[in-house]
């Protein structure tokens, strides 16, 4: 019986090897935590002193990083959302920092995403969106409501659409 209680020195070290491993999981998941929240404070903040072109430029990388895998991606896109539901953009929705923090993170990691706004005429008012694409597919979009939206804003500019990108910017 008291052999049954001992732990042999494979199991020790594969328990400490376990150990450490999920050391290094929890440190790399609260950095991410950390790492969403202050880039969602950042476009916040950069919202309030430059221009939508301005700040899309800024957060547009000079070259672009390898690509995540998708499980990562999807990482980021939650925690970037649940910073959203904690502290809200507006009344009317958080569509707008959240395209451009995803924009940011998706770009330094490799993905060639376009921001895209849209606009639609109601009855009674005008309204927005923004989103995200991905070879002309919607990246990481909840729901289908993109689709109600013409396009008034997209960065890059889609050259093959003949668009042009404004040398001010």
């Amino acid at each position: 019986m008291f052999f049954a209680f001992k732990k042999t020195n494979a199991a020790i070290l594969s328990e400490g090897c376990y150990t450490e491993h999920a050391m290094i999981r929890l440190v790399k998941k609260y950095w991410t935590l950390l790492r969403t929240g202050l880039i969602v404070l950042w476009v916040r903040l950069l919202l309030r002193i430059k221009s939508l072109p301005l700040v899309l430029d800024r957060l547009t990388p000079r070259s672009m990083a390898r690509m995540l895998d998708e499980a990562e991606m999807e990482d980021l896109v939650y925690y970037v959302d649940r910073w959203l539901q904690l502290f809200p953009y507006n009344k009317k929705g958080n569509c707008f920092p959240r395209s451009l923090a995803l924009y940011w993170l998706a770009r330094r990691s490799g993905y060639p995403v376009r921001f895209q706004c849209g606009v639609r005429k109601d009855a009674s008012h005008l309204g927005g969106h923004a989103w995200l694409t991905l070879d002309r597919l919607p990246f990481h979009e909840t729901g289908r409501h993109w689709q109600q939206y013409t396009v008034a804003f997209s960065y890059p500019p889609d050259l093959t659409a003949g668009g042009s990108r404004d040398p001010t910017i």
